[in-house]
């Protein structure tokens, strides 16, 4: 269904990717796009999802917008070998609930590996073009969760994507970014559903990633660290709540009791003061949520309902209603940050300096662990890294988008020089310098989209920006 007049997008976080397309279209199914690929065949596509990304991946001006938002059904359950097979419309919250039916109906208990973490309106398919990773420990980006995909291709036919079948599309399109094809429907494989116990406490960064790895000797399958946010006080990016998840041994009809006893948990209400702290008293704010995180210690999760998140929409719409403070106006923009683990504690200090003295206002921060990924063509995790998130409060005025692009670069400077990296599709504020340290792959990327797609026919602003940042050098 087309959206008639409606062909303005915008992100959903940061809402600072506003764009016009010619033609926004909810795309039905595979031969639906098949037949849209030959009817607008002097136009260029792009394809969104839940809209989360916020470095332009998937808008491009003046071109056609695929909304994949109905594209939602289960395909496929194997429900001997673990594989499910979705539209890549599917939100990864509708994904668990459709798969504990299933559990329910084939009388089996398969769970998901990891997710992304914040939001659950996230579709598979952009998980796949931007090779997402959760809070999942000794584990690999979502690429090692991926088993196979169809594709329709820039010229319109239809193709099956593995590590056995088109090998190098399948590195270049998990984590491509949607520039290669239009992703159809996806296998992911799944996990046993394990009840898992949470234990939750204090810790600090000097020696974070050796609690980690005791953790982890001792069998935490999950887990990450959220930090300190108020730089007025000393334990700014120092301290923090680390919460850790313990696989435990019951069988099947006690597991389904005890995941769905009264677990204590933050209601809607509960976060949107927390968000309201973290704007206007970020000691507070951090009292407030590592206080509740403590009374959650030994509580116990499935293995899949834990991963879902609470995602307050259009948040700052409310904060602009109730908070009297001006920083509340405006909207977040996010960057993640691939430390080298030894580097990590270095790393958090030397941000802290330049985050003070830049004045930048932290709302939220978390660090979780990543396996090297040697699958992915524009692999983001080179090597077994710390992933640092910051969550940046940005008005909307040009003094301080040129500011929240300061603080960017400057992270983003601080985890090249000691070996790091960054994550594409937060933000585009990453300097063609910067772009070329962390990605040197990025150029030969460009030389195989032009060979799988010799017509541009699927693009985004964010690639057209890359581009040309290449060809201005």
């Amino acid at each position: 269904m087309q959206e008639g007049a409606r062909t303005i997008a915008n992100d959903v976080h940061s809402k600072l990717n506003s764009t016009n397309h010619r033609e926004i279209i909810q795309v039905k199914s595979g031969q639906h796009v098949q037949a849209l690929l030959s009817q607008y065949k002097d136009y260029s596509f792009s394809i969104a999802g839940g809209r989360h990304s916020m470095g332009g991946q998937q808008f491009l001006t003046n071109g056609i917008l695929l909304d994949t938002s109905q594209f939602n059904r289960i395909v496929d359950f194997d429900q001997d070998s673990g594989l499910l097979t979705v539209q890549s419309g599917m939100l990864w919250g509708d994904l668990v609930d459709a798969l504990g039916k299933l559990n329910q109906q084939y009388k089996c208990h398969w769970s998901i590996i990891q997710k992304p973490t914040g939001a659950d309106d996230i579709s598979i398919g952009g998980s796949l073009a931007a090779n997402i990773h959760g809070r999942v420990l000794g584990r690999k980006p979502f690429i090692a969760d991926i088993e196979r995909f169809t594709a329709i291709m820039a010229d319109g036919t239809r193709s099956i994507i593995s590590r056995e079948s088109n090998a190098e599309l399948f590195t270049l399109t998990v984590g491509g970014y949607g520039l290669f094809c239009f992703v159809e429907e996806i296998t992911i494989r799944l996990t046993k559903s394990t009840p898992l116990v949470r234990k939750v406490e204090l810790s600090v960064s000097e020696n974070l990633i050796e609690r980690f790895s005791q953790l982890q000797k001792e069998g935490a399958t999950y887990g990450d660290f959220q930090f300190c946010i108020d730089s007025g006080a000393d334990t700014f990016l120092t301290i923090g709540i680390l919460s850790v998840y313990f696989p435990i041994t019951v069988n099947q009809d006690q597991a389904h009791t005890i995941c769905n006893t009264s677990n204590l948990k933050l209601s809607e209400e509960s976060w949107r003061e927390l968000l309201r702290l973290a704007h206007i008293d970020k000691q507070k704010a951090f009292t407030t949520y590592s206080d509740h995180y403590k009374r959650t210690n030994g509580q116990i999760y499935a293995s899949d309902t834990f991963q879902l998140s609470q995602y307050v929409p259009d948040y700052h719409d409310w904060l602009e209603d109730t908070c009297q403070s001006s920083n509340a106006k405006g909207s977040e923009m996010i960057t993640e940050l691939y430390i080298p683990k030894h580097k990590l504690h270095e790393f958090l200090e030397t941000s802290k300096a330049a985050l003070k003295s830049q004045s930048a206002d932290v709302i939220y921060g978390t660090v979780r662990l990543i396996e090297k990924d040697e699958e992915s063509f524009l692999a983001w995790a080179r090597e077994e890294y710390a992933c640092v998130i910051f969550n940046l409060h940005v008005d909307h005025n040009q003094v301080s988008l040129l500011r929240s692009k300061h603080s960017f670069r400057t992270l983003i400077d601080i985890a090249l020089s000691m070996g790091g990296s960054y994550y594409l599709t937060y933000h585009h504020y990453a300097s063609r310098k910067q772009l070329i340290q962390a990605y040197p792959q990025f150029k030969s990327f460009v030389d195989k989209k032009i060979h799988y797609d010799p017509q541009g026919r699927f693009r985004s602003n964010w690639f057209k920006r890359l581009c040309l940042s290449l060809e201005a050098a």
